[in-house]
């Protein structure tokens, strides 16, 4: 290759990492990965699929047709955290911790959008099958990251209107809900974090009495209420998009000590205790049988 064919081959790189960049920072997807989708969709190109051959074999009965695999993923970086004054005051603690929660929820969001993004210039109507993977890393500290993946299928006389149905049903899944006379209407998630931290005495009596089987109750108190504010919110996504109910409902725990630093006022020194971080996220559904029941098309706000 010439010597200027590298430099504007490089320079061409160049630019498409430029603007690569700028519309992740919106919210998008790279240029290469729009590019790559939208020449499979032109070509017609043999699929590629999440789908196990079960799977494709009764998702062929329903009428979907697989497009391709589709991605979203964002890395997110955790800002300040803050703790009441009050809690370096040696009191007993039971906070959620919204800041941590929100980036959680930006993730997420930003992940779901760019997979229907994806599916969209596959010309999907649904994503089925998503699968979530969740993590926190060393090299990058202080940073929270959210992949998901799954399946951009078309469905059957779709004039497709709006962004692509996002499920994480399978296709067997899919299959029984169909019999039973239901319709997906779209995935719900959330996060919540919360931080427990017993107080001075609490921790004193218990250290007398370590030798003795006891329940930690203001930590299984936490448990709780991460439960009950991640079911809260799932139960409001669901409401809102007019579902009857939601499927499949998981919820994954990670527990581990955590301190913070605290300020000057009210008190020096950290305040040490357990941070629960609290994952749901399941398959809102809605009765087909309904007069009132619009074919879907939208995927659920999530993290909004």
């Amino acid at each position: 290759m010439a010597k200027d064919d590298r430099d504007a081959s490089a320079q061409t790189r160049e630019r498409e990492q430029a603007e690569s960049l700028a519309r992740i920072e919106s919210g998008g997807i790279p240029v290469q990965a729009e590019r790559r989708l939208r020449e499979m969709a032109a070509r017609d190109a043999p699929f590629s699929s999440t789908l196990s051959v079960d799977e494709f074999a009764l998702c062929s009965k329903l009428g979907l047709q697989p497009l391709g695999q589709v991605l979203g993923a964002s890395v997110h970086q955790v800002g300040w955290q803050n703790l009441p004054w009050s809690g370096s005051w040696g009191g007993g603690l039971i906070v959620e911790l919204d800041v941590i929660a929100a980036a959680w929820e930006e993730a997420r969001r930003r992940a779901f959008d760019r997979l229907a993004e994806e599916a969209s210039h596959l010309g999907a109507d649904v994503v089925v099958g998503v699968r979530l993977h969740r993590g926190v890393h060393d090299w990058a500290a202080g940073a929270v990251d959210y992949v998901v993946n799954g399946t951009a299928a078309r469905l059957p006389g779709s004039e497709r209107a709006g962004h692509p149905l996002l499920s994480d049903l399978s296709g067997q899944e899919l299959w029984l809900l169909h019999e039973a006379g239901y319709a997906p209407v779209g995935l719900v998630a959330t996060t919540a974090v919360f931080f427990v931290s017993p107080s001075a005495s609490t921790q004193w009596a218990r250290f007398m009495t370590s030798a003795v089987n006891q329940e930690l109750t203001d930590f299984t108190q936490g448990v709780y209420a991460a439960r009950e504010r991640a079911l809260g919110a799932l139960a409001s996504q669901a409401g809102a998009s007019g579902a009857d109910g939601i499927v499949g409902v998981r919820i994954e725990q990670q527990s581990g000590l955590h301190s913070f630093r605290m300020g000057s006022i009210g008190g020096q020194g950290d305040r040490e205790g357990l941070m629960i971080t609290l994952q749901a996220f399941g398959t809102a559904i809605r009765d087909r049988k309904r007069a009132d029941q619009p074919t879907p098309q939208a995927a659920i706000e999530l993290g909004r």
